[in-house]
């Protein structure tokens, strides 16, 4: 946990100001706010942590439609494979976020399964068993007599495998040695919070072993202007996470591809043509003889790029039309191993 008073580095700093950035969007006005029975409740009631999620669900943090690139998983476990741990001292156990932000897998990426699919779900940026993928905000929620140091350490669990997964795709990146990558950003806020109070805070990963998360913000949410202002704060950074990082994902995921087949067609054009003479003795051959041309198909198949999937456990070619096509699982790769 770093001290507030530590500055940003740049690149958080940028995130951040995104997050506190004015919106075109109507939003309830302080009069709205001041007259919220329903708000003033988790107050005076002090009511339980139930009873706080659902009033936040439904008026600050919106479910996405079925058919958005956006998802919200709400207590799920993350996968034991997003966690990051380095031993046992600094063993982290498995989040079970009250809301977690990320990626439907299907609607979010329709270009990028190939890749996904070659990758394996503990590569691919999975984070649970919805296909929830790449996921970066994570919500926490007390009752009013609970206590927020508790869910700001759900906090530090939860944004650490989120920081975990993205980096775990910029490393996949760099071994690629391409040129042309930048890796995502793997910045993950999270809050914690209960009906009178919440803390935004910002997490990213320093080094190899260190992930540092800092409070951004605190917010009193009895006060309609702290009120106007939180929900600004979390509609920022869920359009972030639908727009820019989300471009920077899928554009990240196509690099290695496109790189492979850049490869593929640059080994194609670098073989001689068929000369003249051997192009007539095919002919001449064709149809008596069997074993040629089965030597024949087997150079054709040799002549493509083909991938693992750990997933299907099976070699996968793409064609031109972006249609995959599988070897048969019994049947050994077409040529020597080339990408695994």
């Amino acid at each position: 946990m770093r001290p507030r008073y530590e500055p940003f580095p740049e690149h958080i700093a940028n995130v951040v100001d995104y997050a506190g950035k004015k919106r075109d969007s109507p939003g309830p006005s302080p009069d709205d706010v001041y007259r919220d029975m329903a708000l003033d409740e988790l107050e005076m009631r002090g009511l339980d942590e139930p009873e706080v999620e659902d009033y936040f669900r439904d008026r600050v943090f919106p479910k996405p439609n079925p058919g958005d690139d956006l998802r919200r998983s709400d207590r799920q476990p993350m996968s034991r494979h997003a966690v990051p741990n380095y031993g046992s001292s600094l063993r982290i156990s498995n989040p079970t976020p009250d809301m977690l932000y990320g990626y439907s897998r299907h609607h979010a990426f329709p270009d990028q399964q190939t890749q996904l699919i070659s990758m394996g779900n503990e590569m691919n940026g999975t984070v649970n068993n919805q296909e929830l993928m790449y996921s970066f905000f994570v919500i926490e929620f007390k009752g009013n007599g609970g206590d927020l140091w508790v869910a700001t350490n759900q906090c530090l669990g939860g944004s650490a495998s989120c920081i975990n997964i993205a980096e775990r795709l910029n490393r996949q990146l760099m071994e690629s040695k391409s040129s042309k990558i930048k890796p995502v950003d793997s910045t993950a806020f999270s809050i914690a919070m209960n009906g009178t109070e919440a803390r935004l805070y910002v997490s990213w990963k320093h080094n190899e072993l260190d992930y540092y998360m800092q409070k951004v913000k605190s917010f009193l949410l009895q006060d309609p202007e702290h009120y106007i202002e939180f929900r600004k704060h979390v509609k920022n950074i869920i359009d972030w996470g639908k727009d820019k990082r989300l471009k920077e994902i899928r554009e990240s995921l196509d690099s290695p591809l496109e790189e492979s087949r850049k490869q593929a067609s640059e080994a194609a054009k670098s073989r001689p043509p068929p000369t003249k003479d051997s192009t007539s003795k095919s002919k001449r051959r064709k149809g008596s003889n069997s074993a040629h041309d089965t030597e024949q198909a087997r150079s054709e198949q040799e002549d493509l790029y083909w991938q693992w999937s750990e997933t299907a456990g099976q070699y996968c070619h793409v064609n031109p039309d972006r249609s995959i096509e599988w070897t048969p699982s019994t049947q050994q790769p077409p040529y020597p191993e080339s990408g695994h």
